[in-house]
């Protein structure tokens, strides 16, 4: 199978902390990050040329982070940037590190990203920041939440009978379980379908075990050359394709007989990556989602083309995911493209699904309708 590549790009390490409540503020999370991922490259700091982070949220002390983080590191960089948009952001940071290894012959880049969820109360998070990011003029004076949102997708696909709050509840079972032997996790112990369904109710039928937790977490890669991910093949994983759209909605679907459930952007991405890329559903082994709830799971997953049996028959979210694992926002890709790169040098432990080749991130924003796919395999000796 012919596979076209992004030339020149591979991941060669990466790091992050566990999910938490830290006192630590978030450069030195981030420091630890950016240490701990170069140890795991093999690269020296001199050959980090560029460092680029996630702009940090408003109510973080230190701004920005990728100055005073290279200076304390003593990393003698040509480049520094952020980027906005959580998901997206992170998508856009490893596109533009690519560029930067492709133009500037730069030996190696790195991404890091930290969020402290546990500094703001959830009220003011929503209160503030969602009413911002939606419709600031309609649907943020009712006070709608993401979850809302989600929760009105959900009761719609109930209504058409393509889901039941079992299924939902399922979801959460099945992260829980997956997230037991993940030492990045906050949540390691399982829980039943009967617990979910018996969970206090957030918004209906979205109930309190479907909901990721807020919680602290930081992490980092390193994009790197050819040459650089030649000294440990085994390591390196290549970025393969990377697929992106957006439906042009914001949150409620304007347009006449468009579906709250169904998730174009994620399906449109998911074709693009393909295309790009020359693979197939089936050629996917392993797939980490960005899903804060747990219907949100199963809308983008359908919208996305996968079977409906997806969660026994594939390999979805085995680190736990964001319900199970934790949700610091703006870090919450790098512990997808953790889980990815372990389970792609086969070191994931008892979370290893065998023979890994394929691995797809999924950053998607829900009701947000945008969504980027992204693509890794194992270093096959070249990644042209």
């Amino acid at each position: 199978m012919e596979t076209h590549v992004m030339r020149d790009v591979a991941i060669v390490g990466s790091a992050v902390m566990p999910n938490a409540i830290y006192a630590q503020p978030d450069d030195d999370l981030l420091m630890r990050c950016v240490v701990n991922a170069a140890r795991d490259a093999g690269v020296k700091k001199e050959e980090i040329r560029a460092l680029i982070s996630m702009t940090p949220r408003s109510h973080t002390t230190q701004q920005y982070q990728t100055q005073h983080v290279s200076s304390r590191l003593g990393l003698k960089v040509d480049m520094l940037c952020e980027f906005e948009l959580s998901a997206l952001g992170m998508c856009n940071a490893l596109a533009h590190a690519a560029n930067l290894i492709r133009t500037r012959d730069i030996p190696a880049v790195a991404i890091m990203g930290c969020s402290r969820e546990s500094t703001v109360p959830t009220s003011e998070f929503f209160g503030s920041r969602t009413s911002r990011t939606s419709d600031a003029s309609f649907i943020g004076p009712f006070g709608m939440t993401p979850m809302s949102w989600n929760a009105l997708g959900a009761r719609e696909m109930m209504a058409d009978g393509e889901a039941t709050e079992e299924n939902f509840a399922d979801v959460s079972v099945r992260l829980r379980r997956q997230a037991i032997d993940n030492p990045y996790a906050y949540f390691r112990k399982a829980v039943t379908r009967e617990e979910v369904l018996a969970s206090r109710m957030v918004s209906s039928p979205t109930r309190l075990l479907m909901v990721c937790p807020r919680t602290d977490g930081a992490g980092c890669v390193i994009v790197a050359r050819e040459d650089i991910a030649k000294r440990a093949p085994d390591k390196a994983i290549v970025h393969v394709a990377q697929g992106m759209a957006h439906d042009g909605d914001n949150i409620i679907p304007e347009r006449a007989g468009r579906s709250m459930w169904h998730i174009p952007a994620a399906g449109r991405a998911v074709v693009d990556a393909f295309e790009r890329s020359g693979l197939e559903h089936g050629d996917i082994d392993v797939v980490e989602p960005w899903i804060p709830f747990a219907p949100l799971e199963v809308m983008v997953m359908r919208s996305m083309g996968f079977p409906g049996d997806y969660g026994t028959s594939m390999c979805v979210s085995p680190s736990g995911g964001p319900i199970a694992r934790g949700y610091p926002l703006l870090a919450t890709g790098f512990y997808n493209w953790h889980e990815l790169v372990q389970q792609l040098r086969g070191t994931a432990g008892r979370r290893q699904k065998p023979d890994a080749r394929f691995g797809m991130a999924v950053s998607e924003t829900g009701n947000y309708n945008e969504c980027v796919v992204d693509i890794f395999a194992r270093f096959d000796g070249s990644t042209a």
